[in-house]
């Protein structure tokens, strides 16, 4: 069993029944017949947020409170819009666009509440 597998078959046991993620097998990542656990977007908005969590100290002082809610706020819309019309049925999206917006909402949620946060302690 390579690594893939094995996190593959743990994610379905701790992922599933996660109550804020759909968990959509047509909506998550597959990898030989097995589907991850969470669906695509969560999957790299999780990915992303903790990287974010992680790498704080490297980017300490590098953005302003300000600067870092304003760009945290417009990272969060490539993902709200992909969810919305996806949602609205105006569209189908696709799992790398899914993954990519995830990605971005990661990022994007850590910097705002971190812009918040600092705004608050000043």
């Amino acid at each position: 069993m390579t690594l893939l597998d094995y996190i593959f078959r743990i994610s379905n046991r701790v992922f599933r029944p996660y109550p804020f993620c759909h968990s959509r097998p047509d909506r998550s990542l597959c990898y030989r017949g097995r589907y991850f656990g969470l669906c695509a977007r969560c999957t790299g908005m999780y990915f992303a947020g903790v990287l974010m969590i992680l790498t704080f100290p490297l980017r300490d002082e590098l953005l302003s409170p300000t600067l870092s809610i304003i760009l945290g706020a417009g990272l969060l819309l490539p993902g709200g819009i992909d969810g919305t019309t996806q949602m609205f049925g105006n569209r189908e999206s696709n799992n790398l666009l899914r993954v990519a917006t995830g990605l971005l909402l990661g990022v994007g949620i850590v910097l705002f509440a971190e812009g918040i946060l600092f705004k608050v302690v000043e």
